[in-house]
């Protein structure tokens, strides 16, 4: 039997910070303010772990990933709360394991993903198999991650199981590798359908056996990462023809759509992302235009706006405030949060890379007339 000692003092720390005034005034003012981390690159830095062993050592994982909620409260001053989850993450990419895509990471926490599943030689469905939530991919191992997990934490912490967050279209180019599923878009567009039907379809039904398996209610909402919805990566042509029926599927499926994500330029697409009728609010990501969203998105749609590493970890803070006064007045009178895309050290001393988003945190604050946040530490990552 391992040594618990240190695990239940971390948590003692974090139900004591969860409960402060200063975590309870966190949020509740218009625009929110979020500072994204690039997880889990950030905390291999600034911590000096092996992203491999944190994906394999549950005891581990769990005092690393307190210290990092820690870590973030004590010197992030944003929006965010610290909260009492601990999520049984194995990074971002376990369901493409379902599938038959290989994945690992790098010490530093980079993910490596096969690149010749036996899809990318021959576009014939019946080499994927149906996804089982016991025995696909990562499946034995996610369950006996969120079951060590819990049997550490207790019910001290609320510890959450993976999600299967990737859309359709993310999967379909991996398996069949990008230029590939390009061809098939105008050489044989029944493969592609089917290929994406397939994908929804397995998507719906490992989520519905999560449900069972934690014994919850079926799910009513999903949320989708698709980080190819990106022109001139894809056509605007390809997105309404092969991936927005697929959308509408999950939203039918589901009963709604909370969001989408991609990290890159949806302005062409909002058209078509705006018949989905469920989908609360649109995200503006550091290549979407924001100009032009604001023409394309009717006013009563929230906007998620995302800005660009550089623009806290390399602007100044003349241009820091200059961007956000220019989203302040550009957005007045709509709805609508900002945060940043997932940030991680790139000086030498981790303490300019804290100094660089507290100053961004700060003029962000000053610019949205959040005014002081009393007893708030230094606010980055």
């Amino acid at each position: 039997m391992r040594d618990t000692t240190e695990l239940h003092r971390l948590i003692d720390r974090v139900q004591e910070a969860a409960a402060s005034k200063r975590n309870r005034q966190r949020g509740g003012k218009a625009p929110h303010v979020s500072v994204g981390t690039e997880d889990p690159i950030i905390w291999t830095v600034l911590f000096g772990f092996d992203a491999r062993r944190y994906f394999s050592d549950p005891l581990f994982y769990a005092e690393q990933t307190l210290r990092q909620k820690l870590w973030r409260f004590e010197n992030i001053a944003d929006d965010t709360r610290l909260t009492l989850d601990l999520p049984a993450w194995l990074g971002h990419y376990p369901e493409y394991t379902f599938l038959g895509i290989g994945v690992d990471f790098t010490e530093r926490g980079v993910p490596l993903l096969q690149e010749d599943h036996p899809l990318t030689r021959e576009p014939d469905l019946q080499l994927l198999s149906p996804v089982d939530f016991a025995t696909s991919g990562w499946m034995p191992r996610a369950r006996q991650w969120y079951e060590d997990l819990v049997s550490l934490v207790g019910d001290r912490l609320q510890v959450t199981f993976i999600d299967w967050s990737r859309g359709c279209l993310d999967l379909a180019i991996q398996l069949r590798g990008y230029q590939s599923f390009l061809a098939d878009t105008r050489e044989r567009p029944q493969f592609v359908h089917g290929l994406l039907d397939f994908l929804v379809e397995q998507r719906y039904r490992w989520h519905s056996e999560r449900a069972r398996y934690l014994g919850e209610a079926a799910p009513t909402t999903t949320c989708i990462a698709d980080d190819w919805i990106n022109v001139p990566f894809i056509s605007p042509a390809i997105f309404r023809d092969f991936v927005l029926p697929r959308y509408l599927d999950i939203e039918r499926l589901y009963g709604a759509i909370g969001g989408i994500h991609s990290c890159g330029n949806q302005t062409p697409l909002q058209r078509y992302l705006l018949e989905i009728r469920t989908l609360p609010g649109l995200e503006v990501s550091p290549w979407t235009d924001l100009a032009q969203t604001l023409l394309n998105v009717p006013p009563e749609k929230t906007l998620g706006i995302s800005l660009h590493p550089n623009d806290v970890l390399v602007a100044t803070p003349e241009e820091m405030r200059a961007r956000l006064d220019f989203i302040a007045s550009s957005c007045a009178g709509r709805p609508y949060g900002v945060g940043t895309s997932g940030l991680t050290p790139i000086f030498d001393d981790p303490a300019e890379f804290t100094r660089r988003v507290a100053t961004w945190v700060g003029i962000a604050r000053e610019v949205f007339g959040h005014g002081a946040r009393p007893g708030a530490a230094c606010p980055p990552p």
